[in-house]
């Protein structure tokens, strides 16, 4: 269940509430992308939020009836390559969070996403000489049909866990085992 904080509903519901969203991006290598929709620089929990970002559009799932893999949209102009060298050192899977605020308040936020980069890309506009960085982050069905190969073999268990000994048992090179099933 979702809890939004109480003053989020609160100033929602107002006639004068200026919604804003803050953007995190953990890239790899501890190349951390924090950027706000505001039209001024903001400080969040002692972080900096930039304005200036490049930060053009938040394309949120489509809600419908179906359980499909809708994905949430985010379009960054990208500047000076930033982008472009983040999404070639391996961008898929860093983690994106987009928070909801209201302007004058920096301790409060809905999160409004929380997931996953699954795809990027590069979209040029000639005409008017702008690139911009899309990065596409999964809805929580996408990972439905994705998998996830690991071996099931001691070794590769105490790599996750050096006290789990679930798999001390299993053995290589075992040999077939007959179970009887049913009435004799």
């Amino acid at each position: 269940m979702k809890n939004t904080p109480a003053a989020i509903t609160t100033a929602l519901v107002s006639a004068i509430s200026e919604p804003y969203l803050i953007l995190d991006m953990e890239f790899s290598s501890n190349n951390i992308v924090r950027l706000t929709s505001l039209p001024y620089d903001v400080s969040v929990g002692g972080n900096t939020y930039i304005s200036d970002g490049g930060l053009t559009q938040f394309e949120p799932p489509k809600l419908t009836s179906v359980l499909d893999k809708e994905t949430y949209r985010i379009k960054l102009t990208d500047h000076s390559n930033i982008y472009k060298g983040y999404f070639d050192s391996n961008a898929l899977g860093t983690p994106v969070t987009v928070r909801l605020g209201i302007e004058g308040n920096t301790t409060d936020f809905d999160i409004i996403y929380k997931g996953r980069i699954d795809g990027v890309s590069i979209e040029v506009d000639p005409s008017e000489s702008i690139k911009i960085a899309v990065i596409e982050c999964g809805s929580p069905f996408a990972a439905l049909e994705r998998t996830n190969e690991r071996r099931t073999d001691h070794n590769t268990q105490t790599l996750i866990d050096q006290y789990d000994i679930s798999m001390s048992e299993v053995y290589a090179n075992s040999t077939e085992i007959e179970v009887k099933w049913g009435k004799a």
